[in-house]
């Protein structure tokens, strides 16, 4: 309770200072959060990353997907209660289900029973809740070890830590507790391993960072704003089907439009050669005529007697 009230009064303070949700990054910490991210980069290179290949290459990947499943199931509790404190009947709906259905068939979410039957995931964080509500942004942040943040973001992992990070119900034991985040832990970062080799590549890390992260919250953020100015329950981005996939569909339909006018194409210029033949046949036909009158002529020219 201590920390929702701590996470209530940040947002007074600060969080309620509006910035535009499309306008410029507001980054007045920039100094400090730039030494932050060196000590997350440093400690991800010493240890976080090279445990999270290690896992990679350890782990079956039946047995990391079911670990990824598993926490993805936990995670469906904060979604569910974003998606009611948004106004999403439909979605919380779809969010509560998936979560009964994989924790009782999916042995606790080890097996992603919903989404064979029809019931994708999709995220909502506190922090995109807040902002549907008119809260601002605020700052940014690069918090240790939890990474890019803004400070409406933040309010919302203090709040999420009662739902999302295994939560205290979940277990009574201490050991098992830490032991399950660090697993956590090292399964996210498992998912994320590609996109170490785009900042490793940067030419400055810090702001492809910042600015990546600020575009998908916006656009998270924004994304749910506008379902609930429409009075609908949408699914998520991740729920409806992609206008690229129609287009690929309509794609492989042009390829193979195009591969039947190459067909016939291909028999066209087969009649084009055979036609070129029967010239050339023909061609031929009238060369041997030629050598047959200049053979007339020859023997005419023969029988003729000299005068």
């Amino acid at each position: 309770m201590k920390k929702i009230i701590s996470a209530v009064l940040l947002i007074i303070i600060t969080g309620c200072a509006s910035n535009p949700p499309n306008g410029p990054v507001y980054d007045p910490w920039e100094n400090v959060n730039r030494k932050v991210f060196s000590f997350n980069t440093k400690l991800d290179n010493a240890v976080v990353r090279p445990v999270a290949r290690g896992y990679r290459a350890v782990v079956p990947d039946p047995v990391e997907a079911g670990i990824g499943n598993f926490f993805s199931n936990i995670d469906d509790v904060t979604v569910f209660v974003n998606d009611a404190l948004q106004g999403k009947g439909e979605l919380a709906g779809n969010a509560a289900t998936r979560f009964a259905i994989n924790t009782v068939f999916g042995v606790f979410g080890i097996f992603d029973v919903s989404t064979r039957i029809g019931l994708p995931k999709h995220s909502e964080t506190f922090g995109q809740t807040l902002g549907v509500w008119g809260v601002g942004e605020g700052p940014f942040v690069v918090l240790p070890l939890f990474g890019p943040n803004n400070i409406r973001t933040t309010t919302g992992l203090v709040i999420e830590s009662q739902t999302t990070y295994l939560p205290p119900y979940f277990t009574d034991e201490g050991s098992v507790l830490w032991g399950l985040t660090a697993l956590q832990i090292v399964s996210l970062r498992a998912r994320y391993l590609s996109a170490s080799n785009v900042l490793d590549t940067a030419l400055d890390p810090y702001l492809l960072a910042r600015d990546t992260w600020i575009t998908r919250h916006r656009q998270a953020t924004l994304d749910s704003d506008e379902r609930l100015v429409l009075g609908s329950n949408q699914p998520s981005d991740e729920d409806v089907p992609d206008e690229l996939d129609e287009l690929d569909e309509l794609d492989e339909l042009d390829e193979l439009d195009e591969l039947d006018e190459l067909d016939e194409l291909d028999e066209l210029d087969e009649l084009d050669e055979l036609d070129e033949l029967d010239e050339l046949d023909e061609l031929d036909e009238l060369d041997e005529l030629d050598e047959l009158d200049e053979l007339d002529e020859l023997d005419k020219e023969a029988d003729t007697p000299a005068k």
